[in-house]
């Protein structure tokens, strides 16, 4: 009875303490038992009688070793004892084997399948069923063919895991017949800063999961994705996300478009520049500029896909060519999906050296949009490599058969036709 009436009042007494008068006391060599209570029931990291935050305690103890005279020296393995520490023990070749996928009826897929995958951790504090992280601890290629599963990929949580061979050699892994991932892997679940000692990973088992969604090996490839949850026995836990995925022959056939599409774009990057991303071709050929200090006169006529139209009266300036060209014509534009394209008249306001080119230059190279037998036409951006190639054709017709003064007009129009649309745009009305 004395003792509760005693502990109570000093339970009370110690809820002031601040945390740095708790860790002045247990610097003591026998720190009272009452203070060593409080200490664990605050959950209290003392290190040098000050409390220290747990999570740092680790480097405040590196600082400690650091003050007090000590060097600190990173640990250095050699290949040997790396190789040692690291091994993962073989599966005894078809005993092995049995054991290991015994419970499972295998797919077989027929012809090789790529695809894209990375493992992102997952967290159950929140959700008892599992949150999907943000941050990749692991991304890289993943390919299927007979029953092989092979990875080419890249752990992302340092120290031992930058070894290329715990994705090449350390993993065996399956596909079942129903689209899951079975077998075994090298995980590397926690992050080593540079400088830290090097921790082995864990040696995790693939298994079926309620949360896992199933590969479709049997569908398109296009439409192929999974997720499967991977469980290391803690309160933490994995995703490996399967993505992108292709067959031989889309890779095929996708490696001879880019290869394709490489090829007839040198045939045009005289002219053009491309957006690796869209596969946009915008004109790139000298640095034309079109400026006019008059107010474009509207033309009411408008047809088919005509926008912008109006009579413009301008100077068309190039450094690269040391001079100026002028323009007097009336002027439209033509734009879709795949093109923007300016179109000039040649004969109402007379450019009278493009003149007497513009009908043989069409009946050697084809319409463009916007064509008639008086006008041309200049493809200032598209995605159509064919458009494009036929403004190449353009401007070759008029480099090997219009005289020296048309040449050289036409490259200049060429040059400014960006120039001339974005002042059209600004200035009237569609």
């Amino acid at each position: 009875m004395l003792i509760s009436i005693m502990s109570s009042p000093l339970a009370g007494y110690l809820d002031d303490w601040t945390d740095e008068a708790l860790c002045g006391w247990m610097e003591q060599p026998s720190p009272p038992e009452y203070i060593v209570k409080e200490v664990k029931k605050r959950a209290i990291f003392c290190n040098n009688a000050l409390p220290v935050d747990s999570k740092a305690s680790s480097d405040k103890s590196l600082n400690v070793l650091k003050n007090s005279g000590i060097k600190i020296y990173n640990i250095i393995f050699s290949d040997e004892i790396k190789e040692e520490l690291t091994k993962l023990v073989p599966i005894d070749s078809s005993e092995g084997y049995i054991n290991l996928f015994k419970n499972y009826e295998l797919a077989y897929v027929q012809d090789q399948i790529s695809c894209s995958f990375n493992i992102k951790k997952a967290s159950y504090d929140k959700n008892y069923e599992g949150t999907i992280q943000n941050r990749e601890i692991a991304n890289g290629s993943i390919y299927f063919k007979g029953t092989n599963v092979t990875f080419d990929g890249q752990w992302k949580m340092g120290g031992l895991s930058k070894d290329p061979k715990y994705f090449n050699e350390e993993v065996d892994i399956k596909l079942t017949n129903m689209g899951y991932l079975v077998g075994k892997m090298a995980y590397f679940n926690d992050l080593v800063e540079e400088g830290e000692a090097p921790k082995k990973p864990l040696f995790i088992a693939l298994s079926t999961h309620p949360n896992s969604k199933a590969l479709n090996y049997k569908i398109d490839p296009k439409w192929i994705s999974a997720e499967i949850w991977i469980n290391i026995g803690t309160s933490e836990g994995g995703v490996l996300s399967v993505f992108n995925c292709r067959d031989r022959k889309q890779i095929e056939k996708e490696n001879k478009s880019k290869e394709k599409l490489k090829t007839e774009f040198e045939l045009v990057n005289l002219l053009y520049s491309k957006d690796e991303v869209s596969n946009l071709l915008s004109i790139d050929y000298l640095d034309g500029i079109f400026e006019s200090d008059r107010t474009p006169e509207d033309s009411k006529k408008l047809h088919d896909d005509e926008l912008h139209k109006a009579h413009i009266s301008g100077m068309i300036e190039i450094n690269q060519l040391d001079k100026n060209f002028t323009l007097w014509s009336l002027a439209s534009t033509r734009e879709s999906e795949e093109y923007t394209v300016l179109v000039l008249i040649t004969n109402e306001f007379e450019i009278e050296p493009l003149k007497d080119y513009a009908k043989p230059s069409i009946e050697h190279c084809g319409k463009l949009p916007g064509w008639w037998w008086d006008k041309l036409s200049f493809v200032i951006s598209t995605t159509d490599i064919d458009l494009a190639k036929k403004q190449k054709c353009y401007f070759d017709f008029f480099a090997n058969n219009a005289d020296e003064k048309a040449n050289i007009l036409y490259k200049a129009i060429l040059s400014a036709s960006p120039s001339i649309v974005s002042y059209l745009k600004s200035s009237v009305d569609r």
